[in-house]
């Protein structure tokens, strides 16, 4: 955590010295945005920038949700993230004529969510063999199942929007899908959440 808080530092400095470059060489709003958006290190340095505020916002939607994690949670997001990495790229080489900035952007996204879900998977697990929970520890999970699902659900809903409006294929096929299989992990997870609480109720 400490060298995210460093490297946010640094990427935040960098981000803010070439914005302020672009306007006090250009002296004008249009083309300090050209020259942003045309200068090869501008980007690079702007996206560094929106890499860092994912990242950030994933370690605290990870707090807030589950607080810190145990070794075999670490473990499987490790392991996960190898075998979810290689079949990114290998889609990328497929969707290859769409490739940009935003679609850099919505694959970097995707990979966080997936972790997210793996988290709250191996969570549902760790509280299904674990004697007695914390009350706490039921409402984040729920909490946290109710997020994954909204967001598995706007996503999607942007992707088949996107397709619906081009009627043609394209990458947006790709999220829709992952996003749809994403949704229907998370509800799988709940009903098994819940065929838990419920039995231990009953006994």
């Amino acid at each position: 955590m400490m060298r995210l808080r460093t490297y946010a530092g640094l990427s935040l400095v960098t981000t803010l010295a070439v914005i302020y470059h672009a306007f006090n060489s250009r002296g004008q709003f249009y083309p300090a945005m050209v020259y942003l958006s045309t200068s090869k290190i501008s980007l690079v340095l702007l996206l560094n920038m929106g890499l860092v505020v994912m990242c950030i916002l994933w370690q605290l939607t990870k707090r807030l949700f589950l607080g810190s994690l145990r070794e075999a949670e670490v473990e499987r997001l490790n392991e996960q993230s190898w075998r979810e990495v290689m079949e990114i790229l290998f889609a990328i080489t497929i969707f290859r004529q769409e490739f940009s900035v935003p679609f850099l952007a919505m694959v970097t996204a995707l990979l966080l969510i997936k972790a997210l879900h793996w988290l709250a998977q191996k969570r549902v697990e760790y509280i299904e063999t674990t004697p007695s929970v914390p009350k706490l520890a039921h409402v984040r999970i729920i909490s946290f199942l109710g997020f994954l699902l909204l967001l598995d659900s706007l996503f999607l809903y942007s992707s088949i929007k996107f397709l619906i409006q081009t009627r043609q294929a394209s990458v947006s096929i790709f999220f829709a899908f992952e996003y749809m299989i994403l949704a229907t992990t998370t509800v799988s997870t709940f009903v098994k959440y819940v065929f838990y609480v419920s039995d231990m109720l009953m006994e």
